[in-house]
């Protein structure tokens, strides 16, 4: 649990914070005294005499894109949430972190001290945990896990925080996004 959560919990009362809640509606709003709100992957289907049912489809539209990179571009707090994502199949990815540790992720250059750049490898994405949304293009999404590290397939900790996947992996393991203009 990390301080602010402890912090917040003692503030408000809670001896109990391990169900998470949701960012937007639990910590941002309360933090920050602004009113947060969220895109997710949840879309809709054609239903019966023109009504739609709303079906959870693990992707982000493109005006959902816009929304989160607009929101990380303009400095903007941004929370990707696993809490809803698809775990069917397992929870590993192929993913890239800061193994140099110079602080960002760059797969091209050497980091600090000439260390090699950092490597892709196989990570896993932790279920119903929060993530702080670092950086997004068109192809990738780096995230930040407050725990401080990744971990890999067998445990073992990759440390640093930072992940950038794919944005296919995003859509898939992250149903939702909670965004926070800094009063």
């Amino acid at each position: 649990m990390s301080i602010y959560e402890r912090a917040y919990g003692k503030h408000f009362g809670f001896q109990d914070l391990t169900d998470g809640g949701w960012p937007e509606e639990d910590a941002m709003e309360v933090s920050t005294g602004t009113d947060a709100h969220h895109v997710d992957t949840w879309g809709s289907e054609p239903g019966w005499f023109g009504w739609t049912s709303p079906i959870e489809d693990h992707k982000y539209d493109q005006s959902e894109w816009n929304t989160i990179k607009n929101a990380v571009d303009s400095g903007q707090v941004v929370v990707a949430s696993t809490k809803g994502g698809d775990f069917n199949n397992g929870n590993k990815v192929t993913a890239v972190t800061d193994s140099n540790r110079d602080g960002k992720i760059d797969t091209t250059s050497t980091g600090r001290n000439g260390a090699q750049s950092d490597k892709e490898q196989e990570l896993t994405i932790s279920d119903h945990h929060s993530y702080t949304v670092e950086a997004i293009d068109d192809n990738y999404v780096t995230l930040r896990n407050p725990w401080g590290m990744n971990t890999d397939p067998n445990n073992k900790a990759e440390p640093g925080g930072l992940i950038r996947i794919t944005r296919e992996d995003y859509e898939k393991y992250f149903a939702r996004t909670d965004i926070s203009p800094i009063p």
